[in-house]
């Protein structure tokens, strides 16, 4: 499988919401600057590009750290690893939508279930960049 990074996002705290950004660089404990940066299986929020079409929301409002085209995360399963630019990630397990959910609009939380995205941790680190290939 293989798909293509069209953005990527860090938070740098959970309130201000996501910064956008045209490379990383992902560490040992996730995204630099990025307030799940910690030790864990919920560094890296990987979210589909269909799915925020589906939904008709702008990236990076889910909160997510990375953007895929032409790859749905969801069916990548839990201990694949993937190359994405200079880093290895490893999926670590699904996100389940939260309530800040139906902040952004009602009903969202119910119907992201399923398609809110998959976490990762970072296995090795590197630069990962906008335009760089999403491989298994």
């Amino acid at each position: 499988m293989q798909g293509t990074v069209v953005a990527l996002f860090v938070a740098p705290d959970k309130i201000s919401g996501s910064v956008p950004k045209h490379e990383v660089c992902a560490l040992a404990l996730g995204f630099e600057g990025d307030s799940r940066a910690t030790k864990g299986a919920r560094q890296v929020l990987m979210v589909s590009q269909d799915v925020l079409r589906e939904f008709d929301l702008s990236p990076g409002v889910l909160y997510e750290n990375m953007v895929v085209d032409g790859l749905d995360v969801m069916r990548l399963q839990r201990g694949e690893q993937l190359r994405v630019g200079e880093a290895i990630l490893e999926v670590t397990l699904p996100c389940d939508p939260c309530i800040r959910m139906e902040r952004i609009r009602k009903g969202l939380k119910k119907a992201l279930d399923g398609k809110r995205g998959m976490f990762a941790k970072v296995i090795t680190s590197g630069v990962i960049r906008v335009g760089d290939s999403v491989e298994s």
